[in-house]
C-alpha cells in the first residue's frame, strides 16, 4: 500500500494549518497620526504618544473586558433570543436564532435593517454573540443559522463529529430557504448578508444564484480558495476525488479524526488574542457541540470543486458586496480573494495585512477597525448610480440624527455628508435643502467639539469612503458629482 502512504503525506501537507508568529505581525492604521501619514502618503514611525482612533461605542473596545462580558452580557443575550429550527426541502432540520435590535438604536421605532449571518466551518451561533451584540446596538435585527452537518443542525452521518456534505449546493440552497421562509416574513427594510470563511463562500454563491435575497453582502475571509500549502490544489482534489470514487467519501480524510484537544490548539493559531480565545473556550464549555471533529473525503472534494466554481463565476456578481481579507490568513488564500475582488465594479474591499483568518475574532487593533468598516459599509452599500433599494437622503438624515443623540459624532457627520451625496445623485439640478445643510452643520460642530480620537475616526471613515468611490466609479461620474452645487 505504498500509494496510500504517499497520499497520506500529501494530505499531511495540504491539511496542516499554517502557523504564524504574532511577533511578525505589522499593524495597519490604528492611530490618528498613522492615518494622517497614510493619507499624505508619507512614512511614519509609531510613537507611544499617538492618539488611538476612537471606535464606535457598540464595539467591545478591549478584549480584556470579554471575560466579564461573556457572563454578564453575551450568555444572557443568547438565552433571551428566539431560537428555532426550520425544515429544508430535503427534510434537514436547521437551527437558527433571532435577535431584535435594541429599541434605543432604531429609527422611529423601526430597525435599520436585518442581518443574516452565515458562520464559518466549525462555528456556531454562540460564537458570534460579541458581533451580534454590536449589530443590535446599532439598530439591526439579526438572524443566524447553523449549517447542516454542524453544531445543532442535523448531521448526515451516524458519527455526528464528521463534517460532511452530499452536495456543496445544499449549503446555499439552505441559506436561500432560510431567507425566504424565516427571515423575509419578519423583516423590515433592507436585508443584508454577512458570511465568514465557509459562510462567506456560501453567501457569495447565494448572492449569485438568488440576488433577490440580499440588498448587499459582507464576505469576511471568504473561502474562495482553501490553502493546500506546497501541494497544488488540483493534485489534492484529484486525491480526494479518487477516495470518493473508491467509495470512501464518508470516511475521515487523512489525519482527520474525532474531536480532541489538539484540534483546539490548531484553532488557537488563528487569532492573536488570548482574551478572545478564553471567551471562545467559555462558550465551548457551555455549548460543546460548537466544534466538530474532522473533514470527510467527500466534504473536501466538494469544497475544492466549489472553489473552482466560484472563481469562474465571481465576475457575474451584480449586487453590492464588501470583501474583507486577512493578510496572514492560514486557511484561505488572500491573494485569490484580492485577484477576484480588486477589479470587480460591484466589490468594495478592505484588507488588513496583520490579521489572521479570524479577523473579527482577532486582537482589538485588528478587529475594531474591521468591525468599524462593516458598520460604515452598511450605512450605504447600494450603488450611487443605481436607485434600486438605495437609502434616501431623508433616511440617512434620520440616521444621522440618531447617531448624534447617541454621541457618535464621527459617524453622525459622516452619515450627514453621505446624505448630501445621495441628494446630489437623486436631485442633480436642485440645491441641497436647508434642513440637510443645518444637520450637517450641527453634526460638524459636534465633531469639532469632540475628542481627537472621534475626529480621527471621521477621517478614517472618509478615507475609506474615498478609496471605495475611486474603485467603484469612473472619474467622469465622480467629477460630475463634485461639479454639482
Amino acid at each position: 500500500m505504498g500509494w496510500l502512504n504517499v497520499m497520506k503525506k500529501i494530505f499531511f501537507l495540504s491539511l496542516a494549518l499554517i502557523v504564524f508568529s504574532s511577533s511578525n505581525a505589522h499593524a495597519g492604521i490604528r492611530t490618528c497620526q498613522e492615518l494622517q501619514a497614510v493619507i499624505a502618503k508619507k512614512a511614519y514611525d509609531k510613537q507611544l504618544t499617538d492618539t488611538p482612533l476612537e471606535w464606535p461605542k457598540s464595539i467591545t473596545q478591549n478584549a480584556a473586558q470579554l471575560a466579564s462580558t461573556v457572563e454578564k452580557e453575551l450568555m444572557p443575550l443568547y438565552r433571551s433570543a428566539e431560537h428555532g429550527k426550520f425544515k429544508t426541502q430535503d427534510g434537514i432540520s436547521v437551527a437558527f436564532s433571532y435577535f431584535k435590535a435594541l429599541p434605543e438604536a432604531e429609527i422611529g421605532l423601526t430597525p435599520k435593517g436585518t442581518l443574516v449571518i452565515s458562520h464559518g466551518l466549525g462555528e456556531s451561533r454562540p460564537q458570534w454573540l460579541d458581533q451580534i451584540k454590536t449589530f443590535i446596538k446599532e439598530g439591526y435585527n439579526v438572524f443566524i443559522y447553523e449549517h447542516r452537518g454542524q453544531a445543532h443542525s442535523d448531521r448526515p452521518l451516524p458519527n455526528y463529529q464528521k463534517v460532511h456534505i452530499n452536495r456543496f449546493s445544499d449549503y446555499d440552497s439552505d441559506m436561500h430557504e432560510f431567507v425566504q421562509k424565516v427571515v423575509r416574513p419578519r423583516s423590515q427594510g433592507p436585508v443584508y448578508g454577512i458570511g465568514f470563511s465557509l459562510g462567506g463562500l456560501v453567501a457569495t454563491f447565494n448572492h449569485l444564484k438568488n440576488p433577490e435575497d440580499f440588498s448587499a453582502l459582507v464576505a469576511i475571509s471568504p473561502a474562495y480558495q482553501i490553502r493546500t500549502r506546497e501541494v497544488p490544489s488540483s493534485l489534492v482534489r484529484a486525491a480526494v476525488d479518487l477516495m470518493v470514487l473508491l467509495g470512501k467519501e464518508s470516511e475521515y480524510s487523512f489525519f482527520q479524526k474525532d474531536f480532541s484537544e489538539d484540534k483546539l490548539e490548531l484553532l488557537r493559531q488563528h487569532t492573536h488574542d488570548s482574551d478572545r480565545w478564553q471567551a471562545f473556550l467559555t462558550v465551548l464549555k457551555t455549548y460543546p457541540m460548537t466544534v466538530p471533529g474532522g473533514l470527510t473525503h467527500g466534504w473536501l472534494a466538494r469544497m475544492l470543486g466549489a472553489n473552482k466554481q466560484i472563481q469562474k463565476s465571481f465576475h457575474q456578481i451584480q449586487k453590492p458586496t464588501l470583501v474583507i481579507g486577512a493578510g496572514q490568513d492560514g486557511l484561505v488564500r488572500t491573494d485569490v480573494i484580492k485577484a477576484l475582488a480588486s477589479k470587480h465594479p460591484w466589490i468594495s474591499t478592505y484588507f488588513d495585512d496583520a490579521a489572521f483568518h479570524s479577523i473579527i475574532h482577532d486582537s482589538d487593533s485588528i478587529r475594531n477597525p474591521a468591525m468599524t468598516e462593516v458598520l460604515r459599509y452598511l450605512i450605504h452599500p447600494e450603488r450611487l448610480d443605481s436607485q434600486a433599494g438605495a437609502p434616501s437622503a431623508q433616511s440617512l438624515m434620520a440616521y444621522s440624527e440618531s447617531l448624534l443623540t447617541r454621541q457618535e459624532q464621527a459617524f453622525a457627520y459622516y452619515t450627514a455628508k453621505e446624505a448630501e451625496l445621495r441628494w446630489k445623485v437623486t436631485h442633480p439640478t436642485e440645491a441641497i435643502p436647508s434642513q440637510l445643510k443645518e444637520l450637517s452643520q450641527r453634526a460638524g460642530e459636534a465633531l469639532s467639539a469632540s475628542s481627537e480620537g472621534q475626529r480621527g475616526l471621521f477621517d478614517f471613515l472618509t478615507y475609506r469612503r474615498q478609496q471605495e468611490l475611486q474603485k467603484l466609479y469612473s472619474p467622469h461620474f465622480l467629477n460630475q458629482l463634485d461639479a454639482q452645487h
